[in-house]
């Protein structure tokens, strides 16, 4: 293990997502749907949190297994269990962005707190730390607000874990613009993909949302693994897993491996 991810004289990074990735758990999600859906009517209120647990259950797939066409669109354009909340919410409950935006910050301050069950996977926590004892940065790139997250990150023990942590990212736009610069590449949209042999390979970008997460990597030609816990199967990704257990091989490989081999081709574990 000593010398397994001894690598070249740039570091390799690590960009990981927080929601869904660092951490896990729906606790988050049912707080949320329940805060949005607060000054609903009663029946109203109960088909919200039931068309969010249908969504958790099954995903995309939930799309197929109802008949209601308006829930059914909301479960399509949904990435995660934040935004099929917001997606119910606006298209099937009338919900605009005040009574959403409420909950949603009332949903953080809840995480902070002892009362909402999360997990951080233990097997991505201990390759985190192997990975920067051997020289790895790791950088937390997500999208929520600076406001709360240094108390979320507290609780959840993880501050020990990364080396950078860059709140309200702005993803995809902001993450493409992490990685250039990570690169020493022009931020501009007319710049081309960095043509040096495996220069890209030092960057790998994890994440659950493959818009926001994955496309940016893989547009440049760095690895990308994907958590697609809900089946979407958005695009492709070097690696892909439901649970973030099944890429930790990967994540394993691109630290051990040295630069200038090609990323390997799309894959799910």
């Amino acid at each position: 293990m000593a010398d397994e991810f001894d690598g070249p004289d740039e570091p390799l990074v690590l960009v990981s997502d927080f929601d869904g990735t660092l951490y896990r758990g729906d606790a988050p999600i049912r707080y949320y749907a329940e805060q949005a859906a607060a000054g609903l009517p009663r029946d109203e209120r109960a088909a919200l949190l039931a068309g969010v647990e249908h969504y958790l259950a099954e995903g995309v797939a939930a799309a197929d297994s109802t008949t209601d066409p308006v829930r059914a669109a909301a479960f399509r354009a949904a990435v995660d269990g934040w935004e099929v909340v917001a997606q119910l919410g606006r298209q099937r409950h009338g919900l605009g962005a005040a009574e959403l935006d409420s909950a949603f910050a009332a949903t953080r301050v809840h995480m902070a707190t002892p009362a909402c069950e999360l997990e951080v996977p233990t097997g991505y926590a201990e390759l985190l730390a192997e990975l920067r004892a051997h020289g790895v940065r790791v950088v937390l790139a997500t999208n929520s607000p600076a406001a709360g997250l240094a108390e979320l990150l507290t609780r959840l023990e993880v501050q020990p874990l990364v080396d950078e942590v860059i709140s309200s990212t702005g993803k995809p736009a902001g993450l493409r613009r992490l990685l250039r610069a990570e690169l020493g590449l022009a931020a501009g949209p007319e710049a081309e993909r960095d043509t040096r042999v495996g220069a890209a390979e030092r960057i790998l970008s994890i994440g659950d949302h493959w818009h926001n997460d994955v496309a940016p990597a893989a547009e440049l030609g760095a690895p990308c693994a994907y958590i697609d816990r809900f089946g979407r199967a958005d695009g492709p990704a070097t690696a892909v897993g439901v649970r973030i257990e099944e890429l930790l091989p990967a994540l394993r490989a691109w630290a051990a491996a040295p630069l200038g081999r090609a990323t390997a081709p799309a894959e799910r574990n």
